[in-house]
């Protein structure tokens, strides 16, 4: 239910904007200059160059090179945009004898009424403007739209992504509490990957840059956003092999991302930092090819192990597969100069803010899974194998516990101690296998009779020790006496052999003084008095110290 309306909202915001963005447009034609007998020329595809022509049917690409623009009249207050700038510097002469205007994602003085999806150059008349690019890695998108057009769909934009970024902030910080009290490494690895995702998202979309405590980060330019990526990767990749266990359940896929999406991503980042080589142009082709194999052998071993059983692999599918759909959707589109449109650009917070979501929902059922694990493991611990009550040390809990209830609500506790009478001859005569069956024969018996909150175990080899809370010594001892009556002619016969089994049963009930070993002790000694009083009788511990 959680992921359909997830989803829903996804749709909705984005055909929101599909709408609000239908803005490109508002040039007449960009024709290419030439600069010092040079062709305007740009990188574009992923791992490749080549020339970058206008055309003028589509007058919204440009490049690397100079330009001259023309833009449509009859605008109000004209705003020319290039988006996505990245590492682009761009800029803008609106006339001939005007100085240029020259911005780059990366400055702190941008108008701060914009966001930094696009570089904003508020345009003064109608005639041509020449715009100048330098260090773009993908052909950059232009528009020319009025002023109010430009702040409605800016705001509709920086909102879907404060509730991204807000969504990723609340969810990591509650885990990183989780990870503080537990101390367990997939908390902190969740809570470090959200962080790092985060991060990259405002410093690619430029937000990060007019944020205080984040502007710093402009200074390291393109490869500080490089490094964010690679090193976000690096960290998610952590987070996949634990979350999924998947270096148990797919150890040799497991090894190969660890090759793949850790290691030679380190030696990647140790050369963007080193000063050898002094050109860092090859690091994104290199690193957008480690991320897209990663993340398809990611995918894979992924899948293998949701198949083989992994529950928590089927939550990472879920929420990393529609992730690295739109993040390499986004990556090939920039690439080839094709059109961006909202659902695609803003679609990619609203992916990570799911993916967040829904891997926080995943790390909440591992919990649930351990804690089940370990309580089963625990009731294993405290059970015995043979009847399945209580053994000695689950019972002397349950009674520990008993006690101080005991005490808290002021109510009675008695407890009885019964030892099964001649059980070694019927063992000696039939064989362990027919004591066995008499064991579990006495444990049906006593079960039948119990009520709510009463704590039956088995306390020795023909031992057990019955817990009444609530019950005072005169409806213990009837209890008792009922037991020894059901018992007597319950296992007269047991899986077909004559045994006549009967039971000796003591009776204390605790008092101000008393505790587990204490009262079992006198419970204890009043059956003795039973056994040697003839047996097959109760005998309460006043009795026995008359």
């Amino acid at each position: 239910m959680i992921k359909r309306w997830l989803l829903l909202a996804m749709v909705g915001c984005a055909l929101a904007l599909s709408a609000a963005h239908a803005q490109q447009g508002g040039i007449v034609r960009i024709d290419p200059l030439s600069v010092a007998g040079q062709t305007a020329t740009q990188t574009a595809g992923i791992f490749h160059e080549r020339d970058f022509k206008a055309d003028p049917t589509v007058p919204t690409v440009i490049g690397n090179g100079a330009w001259r623009l023309q833009p449509a009249g009859g605008l109000e207050q004209p705003l020319l945009l290039v988006y996505h700038p990245y590492s682009a510097r761009v800029s803008v002469r609106l006339a001939p004898d005007a100085m240029p205007i020259v911005q780059t994602l990366f400055d702190r003085d941008l108008d701060p009424q914009y966001s930094r999806h696009a570089l904003v150059f508020p345009l003064s008349g109608e005639g041509p403007v020449e715009i100048r690019v330098e260090g773009a890695r993908y052909p950059l998108q232009v528009a020319v739209v009025p002023r109010g057009r430009h702040i409605a769909n800016d705001l509709v934009q920086v909102r879907i992504l404060q509730l991204a970024v807000g969504v990723l902030v609340g969810v990591s910080l509650t885990v990183l509490l989780f990870w503080a009290m537990l101390r367990e490494r997939v908390y902190l690895l969740y809570s470090t990957s959200m962080a790092l995702q985060m991060l990259f998202l405002l410093c690619s979309y430029g937000e990060a840059y007019a944020i205080p405590g984040l502007r710093s980060l402009a200074t390291f330019g393109a490869p500080g956003i490089w490094f964010l990526a690679t090193v976000s990767t690096m960290v998610s990749v952590l987070l996949l092999l634990d979350y999924a266990d998947l270096r148990t359940r797919v150890p040799r896929l497991g090894r190969l991302m660890r090759w793949l999406g850790i290691y030679l991503p380190a030696v990647l980042l140790l050369l963007l930092v080193a000063p050898w080589p002094a050109s860092k142009e090859w690091f994104p082709n290199a690193g957008n090819l480690l991320f897209l194999l990663t993340n398809l052998l990611a995918i894979a071993a992924l899948a293998l192990a949701w198949r083989g059983g992994g529950r928590h692999a089927g939550f990472i599918l879920i929420a990393w597969v529609p992730l690295v759909f739109f993040s390499t959707a986004r990556a090939v589109q920039l690439s080839l100069g094709i059109a961006i449109e909202p659902w695609l650009q803003y679609g990619l917070p609203l992916v990570l803010a799911f993916a967040a979501v829904v891997l926080a929902l995943g790390l909440a059922d591992r919990m649930l899974t351990f804690r089940r694990e370990r309580d089963t493991a625990q009731e294993h611990a405290e059970r015995d194998w043979l009847t399945g009550v209580m053994n000695r040390g689950g019972i002397e809990h349950r009674l520990d516990w008993a006690i101080l209830n005991t005490r808290r609500e002021q109510l009675p506790l008695s407890l009885l101690f019964l030892d099964l009478d001649d059980f070694k001859q019927i063992n000696d005569r039939h064989g362990h296998a027919a004591g066995d069956n008499c064991l579990c024969a006495v444990v049906k018996a006593i079960s039948a009779e119990l009520h709510y909150g009463d704590h039956l175990g088995r306390f020795g080899g023909e031992e057990f020790v019955l817990g009444l809370p609530g019950a005072d010594l005169d409806r213990a001892m009837a209890m008792a006496e009922h037991l020894r009556r059901e018992i007597e002619a319950e296992c007269r016969i047991v899986e077909g052999i004559e045994v006549a089994l009967t039971v000796s049963i003591g009776v204390a009930e605790c008092n101000s003084a008393d505790t587990v070993a204490s009262l079992i002790k006198r419970a204890d000694k009043a059956m003795y008095v039973a056994k040697h009083g003839g047996r097959n009788r109760v005998v309460v511990q006043e009795a026995a110290t008359g």
